[in-house]
């Protein structure tokens, strides 16, 4: 079975990735292999050739050339060694440096400064009853307390991008070759994938979404509407026509607080109420209310795809990150983390008065071929605002204008992705094959898109010009 990086990184004749028993003498007709297995001590963040990992250190005792080294906080070396037998030796688990990343684990080691669960709770208990402009203030002296976090970096983290490629250099290096194919990451070979997602607060949002799905129609987008199942006035018109506009209904849980992630008890309790939930809005997909989350539950949801967890945000109540731009798995639930700042963090609380910080970010994620998410709010004080609305419209503009970017809803990308990853037909796109070649000084390498690839999908015509299909 494959691990969660394999998985991610299906590169063609990749030599198996031993994690367990790294000592034992190969086989006599034992071909190259990855020999990554974890130490027994506690994990520790060591830093490598441009990158830095939490894991569990072990002390190879191989010999051969080394390649690459790392170092611990108390100047301990760690080499990484092409074995005179010809596998490459790792002095730690590769997966287990990738999962954790895309776990958060590394908060139990780099616990950003935020409210602990007991101020959390107080806060949502009187929320309904602090005036618009008290919770912004109070935010932004959130903000100020929390500190600008060094770790995960922010707008843009790479860390996983660099664990990856750093993998990837290991195979063309056990491999002993320059050049592997691999599944490319986009259908048509595309740079980038992007889903448009709104997490709608209450009934003047919903009353609201119908404009913001409008904007998106006439520049070939369609979106997703994450609705709260108990705590506003449902308009079953507006959910009906957004979804008969092509666009897609998602979960934002029962309640708009973060009552289900505040106990495992309470989690239980409310998992059959979200299954009704879901089950009523036709929902494939979930966001929690202000991201809370307990990551280890989040694969438990009866949902196909989660959208919770960012790829860096110091501004939300519960900071974090998975570090990365690509989707992974949680469980069977696949995850599409959002990765363009929340527009509620560049409008209201830091100010920004054009789409800028948006249009750069989708360049830093084109570079590493990731997943463009942008979470808003079709609500007052959010895209209700005319002023937000038509950044949000000028950023349309910029994103439109991408022509290498394959735009889909977020349940086109998660089943795109399962398939992917499990290496079966791929839902309504060929699979087309790109290339990691090695990186300078044969470390990190690097991803080549295809050069013939096949066309982009199609982007959605507007409303009243749609197909009968």
């Amino acid at each position: 079975m494959l691990s969660t990086l394999e998985r991610l990184m299906r590169i063609a004749d990749a030599p198996p990735l031993i994690e367990r028993f790294p000592d034992a003498p190969p086989a006599a007709d034992a071909g190259p292999a990855i020999i990554a297995s974890p130490g027994d001590g506690a994990p520790i963040w060591l830093d490598g050739p441009g990158f830095r990992v939490l894991a569990r250190p072990r002390h190879n005792l191989a010999s051969g050339q080394e390649f690459a080294r790392f170092l611990a906080a108390d100047g301990d070396a760690l080499a990484c060694f092409e074995r005179d037998d010809g596998r490459i030796d790792v002095p730690f688990s590769l997966t287990e440096a990738y999962e954790s990343y895309v776990s958060e684990r590394w908060s139990s080691e780099h616990q950003p400064r935020s409210l602990n669960a007991r101020q959390l709770d107080m806060y949502y208990r009187v929320k309904r009853l602090i005036p618009r402009r008290v919770q912004l203030r109070l935010r932004r002296q959130l903000i100020k307390w929390q500190g600008a976090p060094s770790f995960p970096r922010w707008p843009y983290d790479n860390s996983v991008d660099s664990l990856v490629r750093f993998y990837a250099g290991c195979v063309l290096r056990a491999l002993g070759v320059e050049e592997a194919a691999f599944p490319w990451f986009w259908p048509g070979g595309a740079h980038a994938a992007v889903i448009l997602t709104h997490d709608v607060e209450g009934a003047a949002g919903l009353g609201n979404a119908l404009r913001i799905a409008a904007l998106e129609e006439e520049r070939g987008f369609r979106s997703s509407f994450n609705i709260v199942g108990s705590w506003y006035p449902i308009d079953r018109g507006i959910v009906d026509e957004l979804r008969d506009r092509g666009h897609e209904i998602g979960s934002h849980a029962v309640y708009h607080d973060r009552s289900l992630f505040s106990s495992r008890t309470e989690f239980e309790r409310q998992l059959p109420l979200l299954r009704d939930a879901v089950t009523r809005l036709d929902a494939v997909g979930f966001r929690s209310p202000a991201t809370h989350r307990v990551n280890e539950w989040l694969g438990e949801l009866p949902v196909e795809y989660d959208t919770t967890i960012p790829m860096s945000d110091p501004y939300e109540p519960q900071p974090g990150g998975a570090c990365t731009a690509w989707p992974f798995f949680l469980g069977d639930v696949v995850e599409l983390p959002y990765t363009l700042p929340q527009d509620h963090t560049i409008f209201t609380l830091l100010g920004h008065r054009s789409p800028a910080l948006w249009v750069d970010q989708v360049n830093r994620i084109k570079q590493s071929f990731g997943l463009i998410q942008c979470v808003t709010h079709p609500d007052p004080g959010y895209l209700g605002e005319r002023r937000n609305e038509a950044i949000y419209a000028e950023f349309l503009d910029a994103l439109s204008a991408e022509e290498d970017i394959w735009h889909a809803l977020p349940r086109e990308v998660a089943r795109w992705w399962r398939a992917r990853s499990e290496g079966g037909p791929t839902p309504s796109f060929d699979l087309v094959e790109g290339t990691v070649v090695s990186g300078s000084g044969g470390t990190l390498a690097e991803f080549i898109p295809p050069t013939h690839a096949a066309p982009l999908p199609a982007r959605a015509p507007a409303p009243g010009h749609r197909d009968a299909a």
